[in-house]
């Protein structure tokens, strides 16, 4: 499995860019960090939308998933350091490992959703 690490000045562009292709894709997003262990933040879910918002002292990376009022997450990775792309050989998306100044990791894994299924991604509320 290739992984590529994104520069910086290419993240804002990369998270549009992947947004826009794998919005509704099913996410797993899993916290790693020294203080809290390992943690699931989210599962099952479908991708929203990934955002940077690179300032200099103050940067972030918004990562969104649920997209309905009983199913939301954003989960906001306070400055990131390093961003990697994860890609299995046949082509599609995997993962996205962003790692954070003070070690946390937030690693966010990718399921397609076959488009007969893409409706039933969540079960609706009576």
């Amino acid at each position: 499995m290739p992984t590529q690490e994104i520069p910086r000045e290419q993240w804002t562009r990369f998270f549009d860019d992947f947004s826009k292709q794998h919005q509704g894709w099913i996410v797993t997003v899993e916290v790693l960090s020294s203080e809290i262990g390992d943690q699931e933040e989210a599962s099952g879910l479908p991708l929203v939308g990934i955002s940077a918002d690179l300032k200099a002292r103050d940067s972030r990376i918004a990562l969104m998933v649920g997209g309905r009022p009983d199913a939301h997450l954003t989960h906001i990775i306070n400055t990131p350091k390093r961003v990697w792309f994860k890609r299995p050989d046949e082509g599609a998306h995997e993962a996205i490992e962003v790692e954070s100044e003070d070690g946390t990791m937030t690693l966010v894994h990718f399921r397609r959703v076959p488009p007969e299924q893409a409706g039933r991604q969540l079960p609706r509320k009576a």
